[in-house]
């Protein structure tokens, strides 16, 4: 039988792993409809789901799971680590109709305000409130909305491992963590089986040996979501390679995958064949995995990250179907057909003043003087627009350089403008976007001032990335 006639009989219907960071479900079965529903069924409100493409993934570190001294060692009982948190948080965005998209990563200790909570880290959100939560301070935060929920928890995640086989890893360096219990002594490609994977993954001392002396990550979570999501990729094609030379352990595989995951109610067999087919997807250019770019600092006397919003603006521009303006996107109508009121929401001082200055100078009209919004502290900038001006909207969009998203209005604003800007914390500066078709003196020259990589995100490349110590392949070994 040909690998084409075998790809018509089975399914690799859960390709899933976010180590606990959150799932990696592999099954390849021949009634993949009756799998998908024999998954369990969170208990989320179909009302904070929305029609689309994003998929949150979560890895919970319930310790329910630990049986053995040795597991209690490294991960906690379960009577001493009580109820659970999300260890591991990500939303995959695939592209309608396409095998591409992009996987975004949410430290665990990013610093978020948590609906009903007060502000804590965004890890937090599950533990008070589980998935409805955890979706609801994904979309207030960051104004990504949300289409479908998966979780997977330590076992499932160790069990999905052993069934597969193993999953071969490259370390530079030998590599230790005392406390998630990794022990790897010697460099070079090791075949990982479930509880080294899991050792691997939650991996957050991690440190390797160079030159004789033992030296330690210090990027902590960040640094570990960078292995997690090499390990993706990793599991990916070890998962493939099981279940085309052992096609008979495909039900083990699926059936450890069944019962490791939990899904939203509406999840079926193609929402995961969409998931499947861009986590198979060999170009890791086609399907990135990157990390929200943070900064340390210190809240409420706990060590936390804290949103750099300019720079994560592009990644949450993908993730809410905004990416960068085309020709083919951009509305044409001239910018002095829109008058736009300017609201500083951005805690910057003078923000509001210089965007509307650089605003007219595109050629959009100023329907009254900047001045402040109702709070200083929006996350993501606001395009807000009267009913009808969807197009003007769209267009003061396409000038915000990744920022923003639009928010329709139920009724006319203020002061005769079409649209209201309220600038968030992602906002830099106007950009007349390349595709723009403008005769209008264009803004104040965009600085050229080169930054540095973001901290905790992942370029995406076809060659190797550097981190464990050093340079390790996109996947496997």
């Amino acid at each position: 039988m040909s690998l084409r006639a075998f790809g018509h009989r089975v399914l690799v219907a859960l390709l899933i792993c976010c180590v606990i960071i959150a799932v990696f479900g592999v099954a390849v079965v021949r009634a993949e409809d009756a799998k998908v529903a024999k998954i369990r069924v969170a208990t989320i409100n179909p009302s904070l789901l929305t029609a689309g493409n994003n998929y949150l993934i979560i890895g919970s570190d319930t310790r329910s799971f630990v049986s053995s001294k040795a597991d209690a060692e490294h991960f906690g009982s379960a009577q001493s680590q009580g109820g659970q948190r999300s260890d591991t948080m990500m939303v995959v965005h695939i592209d309608p109709g396409k095998r591409t998209g992009v996987l975004v990563s949410f430290p665990r200790d990013l610093w978020v305000d948590v609906p009903g909570h007060g502000t804590n880290k965004i890890n937090a959100a599950f533990a008070f409130g589980g998935p409805e939560l955890a979706i609801q301070t994904i979309k207030q935060n960051f104004g990504v909305p949300i289409s479908h929920y998966l979780e997977v928890d330590f076992a499932g995640f160790r069990d999905i491992v052993n069934a597969i086989g193993s999953v071969p890893i490259y370390f530079p360096f030998p590599a230790r963590d005392h406390n998630s219990g990794l022990n790897i002594p010697t460099a070079g490609c090791i075949n990982l089986n479930g509880d080294m994977a899991l050792g691997y993954v939650r991996s957050r001392y991690y440190e390797y040996k160079k030159n004789g002396e033992w030296q330690s990550d210090p990027t902590s979570d960040l640094g570990r979501i960078e292995r997690q999501q090499y390990f993706i990729r990793s599991l990916a094609s070890a998962a493939i390679h099981s279940v085309v030379t052992h096609p008979f352990s495909v039900n083990n595989v699926a059936d450890k995958s069944v019962a490791a995951l939990t899904r939203d109610k509406s999840l079926n067999s193609s929402d995961v064949r969409a998931l499947v087919f861009a986590f198979r997807n060999p170009d890791p250019n086609a399907f990135p995995m990157t990390t929200l770019p943070a900064t340390g600092g210190f809240r409420d006397g706990q060590s936390v990250l804290l949103l750099d919003a300019a720079k994560a603006a592009p990644m949450l521009a993908r993730l809410r179907g905004t990416p960068a303006p085309s020709s083919a996107t951009i509305p044409k109508i001239a910018p002095s057909s829109v008058a736009v009121a300017v609201q500083n929401g951005s805690g910057v001082g003078g923000a509001a003043g210089r965007a509307d200055t650089a605003l007219v100078g595109a050629g959009f009209r100023s329907a009254a003087a900047a001045t402040d919004a109702d709070r200083s502290d929006y996350t993501v900038t606001e395009v807000r627009y009267a009913p009808g001006a969807e197009k003007k909207a769209q267009l003061v969009l396409a000038y915000l350089g990744g920022a923003g998203r639009i928010v329709a209005l139920d009724s006319a604003p203020p002061s005769g403008a079409d649209v209201v800007l309220v600038l968030g914390q992602d906002f830099q500066q106007v950009t007349v976007p390349a595709a723009a078709t403008t005769t209008s003196t264009p803004p104040t020259t965009p600085s050229t001032k080169k930054h540095k990589p973001a901290t905790g995100g992942t370029t995406p490349t076809t060659g190797p990335r550097v981190h464990a110590g050093g340079p390790v392949p996109v996947a496997g070994c």
